[in-house]
């Protein structure tokens, strides 16, 4: 909120930027919702999870993605710009005020790989939710040593 602020100062923002705003925040707050419904309901304690785990993943790894594009947008020409590149995994967030928000940008990208892509998300979901047909699986029942593999 601090880089919307700073950058309404310095007028670099407008309506549609606050709209994309609002639109995100709306975004997360029902991410968060959806979130809560999905662990507090259903099925009693010690159930094997089902798919409302990858509906969260997939929701949160690409809102976080909006977010801290957003914010880096907000900075105008500085968000162009890296004062150093450590190689080590950040502390802290942007949103704790610890880190720089363009280097949260930089790890919010990972947030679609880790865990299980974002398209292997799509899948689980678009199979086990939607009862899509399963992609075409021709070594399904060949021993992984035996795979071929190019």
């Amino acid at each position: 909120m601090e880089t919307f602020k700073a950058a309404a100062t310095e007028g670099r923002t407008d309506a549609v930027t606050l709209e994309r705003l609002m639109l995100l925040w709306t975004q997360a707050e029902a991410a968060r919702l959806t979130s809560l419904r999905a662990s507090s309901g259903g099925g009693s304690a010690g159930d094997t999870p089902g798919p409302e785990g990858s509906i969260a993943k997939l929701q949160m790894a690409e809102l976080n993605k909006a977010v801290y594009e957003l914010c880096v947008e907000l900075l105008g020409t500085d968000g162009l710009l890296m004062d150093t590149y450590e190689r080590f995994a950040p502390t802290g967030t942007a949103l704790d005020g610890v880190k720089d928000v363009r280097k949260s940008w930089l790890r919010s990208l990972a947030n679609s790989i880790e865990g299980g892509t974002s398209e292997v998300q799509r899948t689980i979901l678009g199979e086990r939710v939607l009862g899509l047909p399963g992609e075409p699986r021709v070594d399904k029942d060949i021993p992984w040593k035996d795979v071929r593999r190019s």
